[in-house]
């Protein structure tokens, strides 16, 4: 057993789903004492203690004492996750006043702040996980087989990503490997099970590549429409447009319908009647009747004074068609301003193609939308209680936002399912989500549907037994990425394929000095505003501004407590 001297000491602060899936990664690793700060709570006890890590209740996480019993003076660094980013940042700064040495690791919502606060803090680093996590919600509505998105460089790089593909299908099939970079303009990472083939390589027809680059290109060779596993049968088509017919039938309002019915028949009745007094045509007697309802009254035709039956027939008529018509009137108005109301509130049916429906306008629906607008793609916005911003945006952008429940029938209809792109369920409930992929799938079986689930272990159930296999865990994305920047700055989260681990690096010529781990490969650079697939990155040539994107093999450091413990400390110098 290590000397508890020797380990590795790790603070978390926070008690929800993030914080026990970084304590589950972090308690992977060798030689890592990780501790859990957060108040008291039984159950979080137990599953904090079950990952390995030390739970320790405070009343007040973001206290000096509270963080002096987790051992702050003696921790490398601190992850303050929790969802109130004040307690977060004064959790951090009472462990910087305690251990000067310590890094900063922060969760925070605001993007904005986030960039300040690593710019002005040393040792720190800031991430959003609604940011984090939002790249791969949209890269994968793009294209379904895009399995995790990034912005590179952050924070206003373009939106890439990784994804599998079949050499035949991409018509790179018997190419080489340089050959086909050039045609899917995307970097080979993996073929099968090689990782960073040669560049004369040649792909056999069936090869399974992994590829890298903006999301964009990768659309380029995406399938359009993916073979639905389960194809929806005719019989079963035909049902849903029946209902949708029925429900168009049933919209229609009932007491309307009956005033319609009751002033036809008094129309009908008095028309027969006075057709028979007059004795004249049918047109006469239906223009008196019609005169005499309206009370119009052009005294042209009148009923005779001296027959009370006459009489008491026209009053009736008068009667009646004062009532109804005031009743129509009644009716109508509120008819119009329910159409006006409906208007303000965004539900209409949309006629847009090729569009992706987003469902969910929280933080990171307003973040996947912010990554869609940026590359132009069109959007439907469902949302049930949108703020003004999202309002204003939606006004400003040109993009339908509809105010509405996306889980009901009568939302989803409106927004021409049948020729969307794809839909990407973001709200904050889970089986909420799940139930608004069920229905949309019912309406266009063969759409890609993205979904957030909170609970990885939840997450990965739906996507099996479901088929949705673009489910995603927040908290899943944003773990890996925060226990590699409780090491290092430049981490971006972690990929595998080819049945290993790799972590995403963000390089600039800061890191010049350190020198890449064994099997270290590397995929990209951003030279000023110029991104570019890249085989080997010469760190000398870097600008200020210039950013190299890495994967770092983790099977070492899962291994080898001195690997990791090597990879704090400064390695060889480049030069």
């Amino acid at each position: 057993m290590a000397d508890p001297e020797d380990l590795v000491i790790i603070i978390i602060v926070g008690g929800g789903q993030i914080a026990l899936s970084t304590a589950q990664e972090l308690c992977g690793l060798p030689g890592h004492h990780v501790v859990v700060l957060w108040r008291r709570d039984p159950d979080l006890a137990r599953a904090v203690e079950g990952a390995g890590a030390v739970f320790v209740a405070a009343a007040r996480p973001d206290s000096s004492e509270g963080l002096e019993r987790a051992g702050v003076r003696r921790a490398i660094t601190i992850l303050a996750l929790s969802p109130d980013d004040q307690l977060n940042l004064h959790a951090a700064l009472l462990a910087r006043d305690a251990n000067p040495r310590i890094r900063i690791v922060l969760r925070q919502f605001n993007r904005t702040l986030a960039q300040k606060l690593e710019q002005n803090l040393a040792n720190c680093s800031v991430l959003s996980l609604a940011w984090h996590s939002a790249a791969t919600y949209a890269a994968a509505a793009i294209d379904p087989a895009c399995f995790r998105g990034l912005q590179f460089p952050q924070p206003e790089g373009p939106l890439t990503g990784f994804a599998a593909r079949i050499a035949e299908d991409c018509s790179v099939g018997e190419c080489t490997v340089a050959q086909a970079e050039r045609v899917l303009a995307a970097r080979i990472v993996a073929v099968d099970d090689v990782i960073d083939p040669a560049r004369d390589a040649v792909l056999p027809d069936g090869a399974e590549l992994i590829i890298y680059g903006e999301i964009t290109r990768l659309e380029d060779s995406a399938s359009r429409r993916p073979i639905p596993r389960r194809r929806a049968a005719l019989a079963t088509r035909l049902r849903l447009r029946g209902r949708r017919s029925r429900r168009r039938l049933t919209r229609l309002n009932p007491i309307l319908a009956r005033l319609a019915v009751a002033t036809l028949a008094f129309l009908l009745v008095g028309a027969a009647y006075f057709h028979s007094v007059f004795g004249g045509s049918w047109l006469d007697a239906v223009y008196f009747v019609i005169t005499t309802m309206t009370t119009t009254g052009y005294g042209d035709l009148t009923p005779d004074r001296g027959d009370p039956v006459e009489v008491v027939a026209a009053m009736v008529l008068m009667l009646a068609g004062i009532t109804l018509t005031g009743l129509f009137i009644a009716f109508g108005a509120s008819l119009l301003t329910r159409v006006h109301w409906v208007k303000l509130q965004g539900l209409r049916p949309v006629y847009r193609r090729g569009h992706i429906v987003v469902c969910g306008g929280g933080s990171i629906g307003t973040s996947v939308i912010d990554l869609l607008f940026g590359i132009g793609k069109r959007l439907v916005v469902i949302e049930q209680d949108p703020d003004t911003s999202l309002v204003e945006r939606a006004r400003e952008q040109r993009f339908d936002l509809l105010t509405g429940d996306a889980s009901r029938d009568s939302t989803l209809d409106l927004c021409h399912l049948d020729a969307a792109h794809s839909l990407i369920a973001l709200t904050n409930v889970d089986t909420l989500n799940l139930e608004i992929a069920l229905g949309a799938r019912a309406r266009n079986p063969t759409m890609p549907i993205v979904l957030r689930i909170a609970e990885a272990s939840f997450a990965q159930s739906i996507a099996r037994h479901f088929e949705f296999d673009t489910t995603y865990s927040a908290a899943a994305l944003a773990a890996p990425a925060l226990v590699g920047l409780s090491r290092h700055s430049g981490s971006r989260g972690r990929v595998s394929f080819g049945r290993r681990e790799f972590e995403i690096a963000e390089l600039g010529i800061e890191d010049r000095a350190q020198a890449l781990p064994a099997g270290a490969v590397s995929i990209a650079t951003s030279r000023g505003s110029d991104f570019e697939i890249a085989h080997d990155v010469d760190y000398r040539t870097l600008g200020a501004d210039d950013r190299a994107l890495v994967l770092i093999p983790l099977a070492p450091f899962r291994e080898d407590e001195g690997t990791l413990v090597a990879a704090k400390e400064p390695a060889a110098n480049l030069d």
